[in-house]
């Protein structure tokens, strides 16, 4: 496409009418609701802030590296009505909040500022960014999905590493779907895993395969700096370090290990 006409100013109108929307939302008395829409708040400016630092490892111009920022801190405003009317983070149970995302955004007069074709690029890498794979054929739109779709991985992983209690189980419950605290893990979540796949959140039951799940999306990243960050921070064996050590829990966790050592080596070889 064209020149970008994201600007410094587009991306600070966006970055007020987040500030405004969210602290609205969140200044309600119900500490339980609150609590959660303050979790969402700042799981958006991180990854934002997130979303930046990949496109800046990309050598993406200034324009595109405020693009990926924007994409960042809009791609869950959504949460904040889903959360406040159902309270749950469920969008099988309540509505989509990727498609409850850009409904906000459209409505926004500083949005209507970015040309046509940069709208559809942060509306339709909004509504895929929950989706199990990117169906845009369009360059534009899956470079941003990427960049999006790492960005929200690792602060999702970051997140569930820091409510993890020694039980096993999640300070906020909202973070793992309210799903029970049981034994085992599912046998559909160990399958689709093993087979380096995505697992859809239909297929979970149990607060184990949501930790499954989690590790498991680490085979739809995209990017050497985000490899980088998941590596040092060791959030994927922070996360099996909490699970029961099955035969079947273990190897999965070595697929995933030798699938993180392969990238690397990949990343260093096309460096050579």
């Amino acid at each position: 496409m064209d020149a970008y006409t994201m600007t410094e100013e587009i991306l600070e109108k966006g970055k007020q009418f987040f500030e405004d929307y969210t602290k609205k939302l969140i200044k309600t008395k119900d500490f339980s609701i609150s609590d959660n829409l303050q979790l969402k708040r700042n799981h958006s400016l991180r990854v934002a802030e997130l979303s930046a630092y990949i496109a800046d490892n990309l050598a993406l111009d200034e324009q595109e590296c405020q693009m990926a920022q924007f994409i960042g801190l809009m791609h869950d405003l959504g949460r904040f009505p889903q959360f406040e009317k159902y309270q749950s983070f469920d969008d099988l149970k309540t509505e989509d909040h990727a498609a409850l995302s850009v409904s906000i955004l459209k409505a926004e007069d500083f949005f209507k500022e970015l040309s046509e074709a940069e709208q559809q690029i942060v509306m339709q890498t909004i509504e895929m960014h929950n989706k199990l794979t990117i169906t845009s054929k369009d360059k534009p739109v899956i470079l941003f999905s990427q960049i999006l779709r790492d960005a929200d991985k690792l602060d999702l992983w970051e997140l569930a590493v820091s409510y993890l209690k020694r039980d096993g189980s999640f300070g906020l419950p909202s973070i793992s779907f309210n799903l029970p605290k049981t034994p085992g893990v599912s046998e559909t979540v160990i399958k689709g895993i093993s087979l380096g796949k995505t697992v859809s959140k239909k297929d979970l039951q149990s607060v184990n395969d949501f930790k499954l799940f989690l590790m498991g999306m680490v085979y739809d990243l995209n990017f050497k700096a985000s490899f980088q960050v998941l590596n040092q921070k060791q959030l994927i064996t922070k996360i099996y370090d909490t699970l029961p050590k099955r035969d079947d829990v273990i190897n999965v966790y070595r697929q995933m290990r030798l699938f993180i050592e392969n990238k690397f080596v990949e990343q260093k070889g096309n460096r050579e």
